[in-house]
This record gives structure tokens, C-alpha cells and sequence, in this order.
């Protein structure tokens, strides 16, 4: 994680010290993560009880929370790495909205390491990052969940498919419930027929509603996938 640094990074350091992304204390010259140890620490993993569909965390007596009870789904089913507590927030704060790239990468290093833990995600074809809209694009520079796929990929040994396009530039979901987010990305993603024959695993940064990667199961479905999951960093409950 860390080795002993020369000169001119000490005073790259110094000048230009990088922080950790939650407590935003300064790091050790060449840390390579974005947390500091003790933020890494608090990263709590998504463990059961949890939904069986959508991992939202339920009573240990219960195997679906009442959105996913009884109703078939494009999206088949969600896990996730971590909760959406501690240290989280201010690191997908960074890499949404600070520029930390290199932020995201490590996420989707940190999702490979619990990925093991879900064997129902195994047998995938390639992981697809939900997109985000062209001007979007734009202005941040990247997608945030093609960088978490990066991660991911280059840990789990699974392709990055470009296979999603998001053709409408909608509203944020963060201040809307769960009916006005259907409405607000009803028809927003389009898949590519490359999509056709293939069980895919979409990629995301956070989980609240899952009505993102619902559409975009509906998309992949409609262009032909055989199957659609989805991972994501982090879930978020409602």
C-alpha cells in the first residue's frame, strides 16, 4: 500500500497532498487508495438479512421486501459490496462529483474482493456500466460507473461491455420517490443488439430505488439478453 518515497515525491507531497476522500486528512506520500486506513476500515460489507431480489435490507424472517414480494423483474436480481454508511458517502461524493477517478478504480477493486460472495452473480458474460447521458459525460469528464467497471474487470478477469446509451438527459433522482423515478427514466436507455444471446451483470455506483437498473434491464431484455443482474458499490435504503 505504501513504500518508501523518494525526494521528489515527498515534495510533490508536500506542495500537493492528497487527501483521504471521507475525513479528508492528508494521505501518506505514494498511499495508493482513497481512504485513509482508518475510513478503509469502516467500510461496512452488505451482508443478509437482506432481500433475495434487491438486497435491501429486511427483517431476518422476511425473503423479499415489500417492493420486490410476488413481481418479476428485467433486472433479475441486485447485490451489493458495501452499505451505503460511514465513509461511503464522501467517497462517491469524490468520484461523482470532486474529479477523483482514481477514486472510483479503487471502488471497483473493493467491489472485487466481496464479489466472491455472490455466487448467484457467477456465469456472466461482461459487466455494463449504466450510462450516463452524453452532456453529462461532458461536463464530469467520465462515467463514474465505466470507471467502477474498470475496476472490477481488471480484478474479476470479465470484460466491459459497451452495450447501454442513455438517449434522455433526466431530471436527478436523488429528491424524487420512487413513482416520479419510473416517470423520469421511463424509455431513457437504449441497448445495442450486440446485447443479444449474452447474460449480462450490470455495474452502478449506489442502489436507492433500483429503478435505474430496472430500465436498464428492460433495455438489454428488449435488444435480446438472456439474463440481467446487477452489482453495485454500494446500497442505499430508501
Amino acid at each position: 500500500m505504501t513504500s518508501r518515497a523518494s525526494l521528489p515525491t515527498l515534495l510533490l507531497h508536500w506542495l500537493l497532498p492528497q487527501t483521504c476522500a471521507h475525513c479528508r486528512e492528508d494521505l501518506p506520500p505514494r498511499w495508493t487508495e482513497p481512504l485513509c486506513a482508518r475510513c478503509r476500515s469502516g467500510l461496512t460489507p452488505a451482508e443478509p438479512p437482506f432481500c433475495r431480489r434487491c438486497a435491501e435490507p429486511i427483517p431476518i424472517d422476511k425473503s423479499f421486501c415489500r417492493a420486490c414480494a410476488g413481481r418479476p423483474f428485467a433486472c433479475h436480481l441486485v447485490r451489493a459490496a458495501f452499505l451505503y454508511r460511514g465513509p461511503i458517502p464522501g467517497l462517491v461524493h469524490a468520484f461523482k462529483y470532486r474529479g477523483r477517478r482514481a477514486a472510483a478504480r479503487s471502488a471497483g477493486r473493493w467491489m472485487a474482493t466481496q464479489l466472491g460472495r455472490f455466487p448467484e452473480l457467477s456465469g456472466c458474460d461482461g459487466l455494463v456500466p449504466v450510462p450516463i447521458h452524453p452532456q453529462r459525460r461532458r461536463e464530469r469528464g467520465y462515467n463514474q460507473a465505466g470507471l467502477l467497471a474498470e475496476g472490477l474487470s481488471h480484478e474479476a478477469g470479465l470484460p466491459v461491455l459497451d452495450l447501454l446509451q442513455r438517449g434522455i438527459n433526466t431530471r436527478p433522482q436523488w429528491n424524487l420517490d420512487q413513482k416520479s423515478r419510473r416517470k423520469n427514466l421511463a424509455g431513457a436507455f437504449q441497448a445495442k443488439p450486440a446485447a443479444r444471446g449474452r447474460i449480462l451483470m450490470l455495474i452502478d455506483d449506489v442502489c436507492t430505488s433500483g429503478v435505474s437498473l430496472e430500465e436498464c434491464g428492460r433495455a438489454l431484455l428488449r435488444a435480446g439478453a438472456l439474463r440481467v443482474t446487477a452489482f453495485v458499490f454500494a446500497r442505499q435504503t430508501l
